[in-house]
């Protein structure tokens, strides 16, 4: 009987250790679970990281792409003060003031810059945008001016009287204003101004100088100005 007892007794214990071991290996594995999981978040949210790095590169390439030109030239154009601008424009002007001549050429100082206007008389024949011989000389010396001295931008505007016009070439004062103003930035351009600082702009009769439809008003209508912007 003792026998009997000693054997029951052992079998229990053997089955107690056992259930005591499975029962611990139970209650770790959790832990495996819960470390694939960590794993896989750090892995998920690295991928995304480096996705999110490559947007903003190729966002990065894009913009350069699209805006090279403007970023050159806003790279080389000066950074100047008001007191720097004011100082520029009494240079400028000082350096024009030996072309005025009379009322056919004026030399003005405007809020948006440095005004020239020339009298129609002084570059073309009535109804032509074709420049004459004689203009070349007081244009070139405004051209080596506005090249050497100045790296503003230009304006070209070209003004005509209120008379009507309607001719095989040039159907309205639009047209005529339009080439009047074009003819002198080519000729800017052939000097070696940079064409990216030109602008020609026609203004047919909308901006008169002068208010009157008599011959007097008409001839001081007819003109062309050069604003150098400050």
């Amino acid at each position: 009987m003792s026998t009997s007892t000693g054997s029951k007794r052992l079998s229990a214990g053997k089955t107690g250790h056992q259930d005591g071991h499975d029962n611990g290996e139970q209650s770790d594995r959790w832990l495996l679970s819960y470390a694939d999981l960590i794993t896989t978040l750090m892995v998920l949210f690295l991928a995304l990281y480096v996705l999110q790095l490559a947007k903003n590169s190729e966002l990065q390439i894009k913009t350069l792409q699209h805006h090279p030109v403007k970023e050159a030239v806003a790279a080389q154009a000066p950074v100047t003060t008001p007191n720097a601008k004011d100082d520029a424009k009494k240079r400028l002007l000082s350096l024009l003031e030996p072309l005025q001549d009379n009322q056919r050429i004026t030399i003005s100082h405007t809020p948006q810059g440095v005004e020239i206007a020339i009298n129609a008389k002084v570059l073309f024949n009535s109804g032509d945008a074709r420049l004459l011989p004689e203009s070349f000389a007081v244009l070139d010396q405004i051209a080596t001016l506005l090249r050497d001295r100045a790296r503003n931008n230009i304006l070209v505007e070209g003004h005509t009287d209120s008379l009507p016009i309607s001719t095989a070439k040039y159907e309205s004062n639009w047209e005529l204003s339009s080439a009047r103003a074009g003819a002198v930035v080519r000729f800017f351009a052939d000097k070696g101004i940079q064409a990216h600082r030109m602008a020609a702009i026609g203004r047919a009769d909308n901006f008169p100088l002068t208010i009157g439809d008599d011959a007097a008003a008409n001839a001081a209508n007819r003109r062309v100005t050069i604003l150098v912007e400050y």
